[in-house]
């Protein structure tokens, strides 16, 4: 039976945390279903597989399934294994688009997932029998908390983008969580509470961002069959309106991805409308990172079709009014750094009469 006045203090934390994380899980689920997202399914079924380890020990329905303490544990190492290995992959989805050379480093942390033979070997020759369960119960959260931690720092070094090393540092956050739970339950259930709760603020702020980068992504409509075009000339190219309508005259039938103000563009085109208002395949000017996240996506996978890919940018004006130009300077940077990654071409539409000598002078030499 449950000790009421523990309950109280932390398991109630757990289980209200619960109740709302599981379902928001479930929707993370649904939504990477119905777009057809493989990342995002494995990333939620990760946390799934976490909330269902963390959550046994405070129903009875779970004992009645698991009679035994070492039934019920050896069920939980088994599901916390199958959720590090999810939320691994998942998270190295989203590094391989931003640093595919960081895969590397992913591919290591396997080594944690693997040595709980290891541990429960050292276990067993320098612990007591009376201290072996205590070391294993630890030692299994300690090797999670690792895990997650050493995701975060992989996902922080793998992009400059700052809501990307947000994600990477609330993930570090998540696994120093898990890496003081045991020592915070052993000393007070205040301490034990506090842990929970920030945890579950930890996982929600991650699952929305997962939200996030999925809706993103799905609005991006790519044909399994593209006419492939050959990209010459420069790469990146600042240009009048003029100009740019010349260039992506040729690209009327391909699945150019087009950030506007607004106007008519072909059918073929994935057109988002840069803008304030809460409207369909909108975007907010004051979300560069967003906008990095569509474009890279989008380089990748016309590039996986055959095809390198264009993206024109026809609202850099109305960017200036939302960010300072060394922001948007950055941002520019950024996406011309991965389309020499990933190959094909930027073009971005530009009024000369907005901008001063200084600032044309540094867009023009974006140029490559």
């Amino acid at each position: 039976m449950i000790d009421s006045s523990r309950y109280f203090y932390g398991d109630l934390i757990k289980v209200t945390a619960m109740i709302v994380f599981i379902p928001f899980i479930l929707y993370a689920l649904y939504i990477g279903w119905k777009k057809k997202s493989k990342p995002a399914i494995v990333h939620a079924l990760g946390w799934l597989f976490l909330a269902v380890a963390l959550v046994p020990r405070d129903f009875s329905f779970f004992w009645r399934i698991f009679p035994t303490t070492g039934a019920l544990f050896t069920f939980q190492k088994i599901t916390l294994a199958l959720s590090g290995v999810c939320i691994a992959l998942g998270v190295s989805s989203l590094v391989y688009v931003r640093n595919p050379k960081k895969l590397v480093n992913l591919g290591w942390l396997s080594m944690i997932l693997i040595l709980p033979p290891f541990y429960e070997f050292l276990g067993k020759a320098f612990f007591p029998e009376s201290s072996f369960r205590v070391f294993i119960e630890v030692i299994h959260v300690a090797q999670y908390g690792c895990l997650l931690a050493l995701l975060g720092l992989i996902t922080c070094s793998s992009s400059e983008e700052k809501e990307f090393r947000k994600f990477g540092i609330v993930y570090c956050m998540m696994g120093v969580i898990f890496l003081v739970y045991p020592f915070t339950k052993a000393i007070s259930t205040t301490l034990r509470t506090v842990d929970i709760f920030l945890g579950f603020l930890s996982g929600i702020y991650l699952l929305n961002y997962l939200l996030k980068v999925v809706k993103s992504r799905a609005e991006i409509i790519i044909p399994e069959k593209i006419t492939p075009h050959i990209v010459e000339g420069k790469k990146v190219i600042v240009v009048d309106r003029e100009k740019a309508r010349l260039l992506l005259s040729e690209f009327e039938n391909f699945p150019v991805l087009a950030f506007v103000r607004g106007f008519k563009y072909p059918n073929s085109w994935n057109v988002r409308i840069v803008t304030t208002a809460p409207i369909e395949n909108g975007i907010p000017p004051t979300n560069l990172e967003l906008i990095t996240e569509l474009c890279v996506h989008y380089m990748r996978e016309v590039r996986e079709k055959g095809s390198p890919g264009v993206i024109y940018i026809a609202c850099l004006e109305y960017l200036k009014l939302y960010n300072s130009f060394m922001g948007l300077l950055k941002f520019l940077h950024r996406l011309r750094d991965y389309t020499v990654m990933y190959g094909g071409r930027v073009i971005v539409e530009i009024d000369e009469k907005v901008w001063n000598e200084r600032e044309l002078t540094q867009l023009k030499l974006l140029e490559i």
